[in-house]
């Protein structure tokens, strides 16, 4: 797996994020859009809030691998679980372009909030997936 970054910045949190993220809408947050490629392909663009302050030091080289592998070994951190939903949309012509696929097509979207195990919000992210290069597996636990 492989990544293209093409933002990567940290700015206020955007009331929403805020909310998702409980923290106030002044307090900064990363930010990062990237696509996730397999074997050269893009197969999602992934739209990611994390908070600055709960996140030190990742830095932008860390976004072409995996950032929850810098969560767990870097900062120690055990993420929890995910709340999603989940729903069919159309590419956007930057969205078409960056995953290789025309305006239009359908995407799985997944938006998300990312808890860890003492229940604190970590990540509020938006991945659009291109529905035939990747496939949702889901375990549920009762």
């Amino acid at each position: 797996m492989s990544s293209v970054v093409y933002d990567f910045s940290i700015v206020p949190a955007p009331e929403d994020i805020a909310r998702h993220l409980n923290i106030q809408p002044d307090d900064f947050v990363y930010h990062h859009c990237r696509t996730r490629c397999l074997d050269g392909l893009p197969i999602v663009i992934e739209y990611t809030y994390m908070p600055f302050d709960l996140v030190p030091g990742l830095k932008k080289s860390q976004l072409y691998q995996s950032v929850y592998a810098y969560l767990r070994d870097v900062l120690g951190y055990k993420i929890s679980n995910f709340h999603r939903i989940i729903r069919a949309v159309a590419a956007t012509e930057e969205e078409a372009e960056r995953l290789e696929v025309a305006a239009g097509s359908p995407l799985l979207e997944l938006e998300q909030v990312g808890f860890l195990d003492d229940g604190t919000p970590f990540e509020y992210s938006v991945s659009r997936n291109v529905g035939d290069r990747s496939e949702l597996r889901d375990i549920s636990v009762v």
